[in-house]
């Protein structure tokens, strides 16, 4: 049993590894030649351009797994079936189920392996990167965002700015309106502006209109004042920002955080950032899924094992990819949860291998 798990182990991981060095070289000159003409406008220096796509290699990896991981389990199981060797290992008392054991066993090692590089590599690469990028380039990473509507987590107002600016930290054509303990409308304020004052921690609103609201809905009294503050209205800027892109980066336990909030704040982000997060965490699962599906499918063709071995994996890696883009859509959309958003394509691709081997059997 030792000796066959060896076998089986080394034989998927050096074909798994010599596929993944291939297939991130052919992604990291994608890369350089995508930015190529960027870098020759701007007269970058062969070093710094030589730094850039260093640091492209984690994610490339992370892109290249799962693939390579489904074409060395497929061609590794066809090989068997060619070779007679099938015959011989069921022949001798194991079972199928046993012979892809060692498979399934390295699709846990390697998720596990991806999350904890994902997690401590591809992140702090990836930002280190984009500063390298936006200060080679002079751009800049914006966080400014338009039409936010937010929630306060005590129920106590709402407010709604037209437009957030980051660098000064304001909000333009600010409406706020107070609630009472019932829910109900007490209270208007229009402002033209509202800035951050980091030593107060609160928000100083300019050129303001605040109206009073009595139980009916009726205005009592309006006013206009030159400058207001609540001590309520105390919501720091990060929940202003468009961090749609960067809840992907960021640290583990400042994203469950902020989601939590957001799913308060502004129920209209929340799925949009829901399914990022979702998707940053379940796309560690795809080796094990992957390698699954390798377990799964039939191999009865006796040649041209490689070209077979490529065509099924890449066909099975193109539906799963495709059907998740679908599914990832319709979940930003609120259309279905987050989480389904990631496990519908799991459960379509291993239905398919199902079928394909039934069909095969």
């Amino acid at each position: 049993m030792k000796l066959h798990d060896r076998y089986v182990t080394r034989s998927v991981t050096i074909v798994a590894l010599l596929t993944l060095v291939l297939c991130t070289l052919m992604l990291l000159s994608v890369d350089l030649f995508s930015n190529l003409d960027a870098y020759l406008t701007n007269e970058v220096s062969p070093f710094t351009i030589l730094s850039l796509t260093l640091l492209y290699i984690p994610q490339a990896v992370l892109f290249a797994l799962g693939p390579s991981l489904l074409f060395s389990a497929a061609y590794f199981l066809s090989q068997l079936q060619a070779n007679n060797e099938y015959i011989c290992l069921l022949g001798s008392g194991l079972s199928y189920r046993r012979i892809v054991t060692p498979i399934l066993i390295l699709g846990i090692l390697f998720s596990l392996l991806e999350f904890g590089f994902g997690e401590y590599v591809f992140i702090p690469a990836q930002r280190t990167r984009e500063i390298k990028q936006d200060e080679l380039f002079g751009l800049r990473s914006t966080y400014d965002n338009r039409n936010i509507t937010l929630r306060d987590p005590e129920g106590g107002y709402v407010v709604h700015a037209k437009q957030y600016s980051d660098d000064q930290k304001r909000l333009a054509q600010v409406l706020l309106v107070l609630l009472d303990e019932e829910g109900a409308m007490r209270g208007r304020v229009d402002a033209a502006w509202a800035y951050w004052e980091d030593d107060r921690e609160d928000w100083r609103m300019e050129r303001v209109r605040f109206q009073e609201i009595d139980r009916d809905g009726l205005v009592v009294s309006s006013r206009e004042i030159p400058e207001l503050r609540l001590d309520e209205f105390t919501l720091a800027p990060s929940y202003f920002r468009n961090l749609s892109n960067d809840i992907t980066t960021m640290e583990l336990g400042t994203a469950t955080d902020y989601l939590r909030r957001m799913e308060v704040l502004d129920p209209s982000r929340y799925p949009e950032l829901a399914t990022d997060f979702t998707k940053r965490l379940l796309d560690h699962l795809n080796p094990l899924i992957l390698l699954f599906i390798a377990c799964t499918i039939s191999y009865k063709y006796k040649k041209n094992v490689l070209l077979f071995s490529i065509i099924t994996s890449l066909s099975i890696a193109v539906i799963y990819y495709v059907v998740q883009m679908v599914t990832t859509i319709m979940a930003k959309q609120g259309v279905i949860a987050p989480i389904w958003g990631m496990v519908i394509p799991m459960i379509v691709i291993v239905c398919i291998a199902l079928a394909e081997r039934a069909v095969l059997r």
